[in-house]
């Protein structure tokens, strides 16, 4: 997702939103060939499992927001985690090819909210940010998000 340099206030942000186009990656090809095949493997459910829950609702978090926009959209990102964790019991109990079609409209929707949100925060709110927040804000945005 580019350089960014270790002091930048977004930089662990940004660290984890590279970590997490992989697994978005990961998940879109498992959720193709579920697709194709019309078929739900073991190892797919596995994938689907590690892909992006548990790591997502960390990042993203219960309470607090970077600006409104980004707070509904992180509100949006964990309904649609549920919808998708939901769809994925569902194809546990009974792999079909409905269940199928239900984990991948989910599954698509979050890779996709996700490029876009990720993109947004990327493109817009983090500049933004920093040209227009004070250098002791910025500071205190690096402690928050650090690691």
């Amino acid at each position: 997702m580019g350089d960014v340099l270790d002091d930048d206030p977004f930089s662990a942000v940004l660290a984890d939103h590279a970590d997490f186009v992989d697994k978005l990656t990961e998940l879109e090809a498992t959720l193709d060939e579920m697709m194709a095949t019309r078929d739900a493997s073991e190892e797919n459910g596995i994938i689907l499992d590690e892909a992006i829950l548990p790591r997502l609702e960390a990042a993203i978090g219960r309470y607090g927001t970077l600006v409104s926009v980004v707070g509904y959209e992180h509100a949006e990102i964990r309904r649609g985690v549920e919808k998708f964790k939901d769809a994925r019991r569902a194809l546990g109990r009974q792999p079909s090819w409905s269940a199928i079609q239900e984990a991948n409209r989910h599954g698509i929707f979050l890779v996709q909210f996700l490029w876009d949100h990720f993109r947004k925060e990327r493109t817009s709110l983090y500049p933004t940010a920093r040209q227009r927040l004070s250098a002791s804000d910025l500071e205190a945005i690096r402690k928050r998000f650090g690691h």
